[in-house]
C-alpha cells in the first residue's frame, strides 16, 4: 500500500465517519426525523456495503482474490457478533445521548484497545505513544465531566459504556483476522457484510420494537420526505466508512485507528455544536 493510498483511505475515513454522525442525529434524533431503529438501519448499511462491494468486484473497481478465500465459519461468527454489537450499541447510543457524549465514549476505546492489546499480545507502547494517549484522556475528561452531569441517561451511558467495548474488540478482529487468513480487506468486507446484515435484518424490527414500542415498518416516509434522503445519504457514508476502515486497519494498528482519529472527535465536536445547537463550555473547548 503506498504512502498516497493510505493518505486517501485516512481521508475518506475521516470525512465519512464525521458526516455519517451528523446524518444519522438528524435522521433517528427526536429533534430530526424520528427514525429511531438503529438496528434495521445497520442492517441496510451492510447489505448496501456488501452488495456495492460485489458490484466493484465484478466491474473491476475493488479487486479480486488471487486465490480462494477461507474464512472460518467460527471466525466469522465472531466477528459478526462483536461487531453487530459495536454498531448497535454505538447507533443506540447516539440516539439516546448528545452527539458530545457520543463522541467522548468513542474516544475511551483508545486506553480499552491499549490494555487489550497489552494483555492479549503483549504489546508494550513507546513514550511518543505513551503520551498521546494520555493527552487524548486528558481532553476527554475535560470534556465529559460536565457533560455526563448535564445530559446523560442510565440507559444512554450503557449503551455507550457498551460501544467502548465491543468497538475496542471489533477493530482489533479485522486487523487481526486479515493477517491469521491472509485475505485483502475488500475480500473480508465482502465476507462478513453480508453476513452482519442478514443477522441483523433478522433481528433487527425485534430490537428496535423493544426500543420504540413500534416496528419499522410503522414508519412514514410519507409524513418525512427528507427522511428518506438522508436515509440514503446514511447508507452511502456507511459504505464509505466501512471500506477506509478495513483498508486501513489491515495496515495499522487498532490504537494507531484511535489517536489518529482524535481528529474526527474535535470536527464532530464542533459540527455538532453549530449543527444541533449544542452548549460548549470553556473547560470542554480546552479538552
Amino acid at each position: 500500500m503506498t504512502t498516497m493510498t493510505s493518505i486517501l483511505h485516512w481521508l475518506l475515513n475521516i470525512f465519512s465517519s464525521v458526516s455519517i454522525i451528523m446524518v444519522n442525529k438528524q435522521l433517528m434524533g427526536a429533534k430530526g426525523y424520528n427514525f429511531n431503529f438503529p438496528t434495521c438501519l445497520c442492517a441496510l448499511h451492510f447489505l448496501v456495503t456488501f452488495a456495492m462491494s460485489r458490484i466493484g468486484m465484478h466491474v473491476g473497481v475493488c479487486p479480486k482474490a488471487d486465490k480462494q478465500v477461507v474464512f472460518p465459519s467460527q471466525d466469522l461468527w465472531i466477528y459478526t457478533i462483536v461487531a453487530n454489537g459495536s454498531i448497535i450499541s454505538l447507533n443506540a447510543s447516539l440516539m439516546l445521548n448528545s452527539i458530545l457524549l457520543y463522541q467522548i465514549a468513542k474516544l475511551a476505546v483508545v486506553p480499552f484497545t491499549c490494555c487489550v492489546e497489552m494483555v492479549w499480545y503483549g504489546r508494550r507502547f513507546s513514550p511518543q505513544v505513551s503520551f498521546c494517549i494520555a493527552l487524548t484522556l486528558f481532553g476527554m475528561a475535560l470534556v465529559s465531566i460536565s457533560e455526563m452531569q448535564i445530559s446523560s441517561s442510565k440507559i444512554g451511558i450503557l449503551m455507550a459504556g457498551a460501544s467502548i467495548v465491543t468497538t475496542s474488540v471489533q477493530q482489533m478482529l479485522v486487523g487481526h483476522y486479515q493477517k491469521v487468513h491472509e485475505i485483502s480487506a475488500n475480500d473480508m468486507l465482502a465476507k462478513t457484510a453480508i453476513m452482519q446484515g442478514s443477522t441483523m435484518l433478522l433481528g433487527g424490527p425485534i430490537l428496535d420494537s423493544a426500543f420504540n414500542n413500534r416496528w419499522v415498518h410503522e414508519y412514514s416516509f410519507a409524513t418525512q420526505p427528507r427522511a428518506l434522503w438522508f436515509l440514503l445519504g446514511s447508507c452511502g457514508l456507511a459504505l464509505g466508512v466501512n471500506i477506509s476502515q478495513f483498508f486501513v486497519l489491515g495496515k495499522f494498528s487498532a490504537v494507531t485507528f484511535q489517536l489518529i482519529g482524535h481528529l474526527k472527535t474535535c470536527l464532530v465536536l464542533v459540527l455538532g455544536w453549530f449543527f444541533f445547537s449544542g452548549f460548549v463550555t470553556d473547560t470542554q473547548m480546552m479538552g
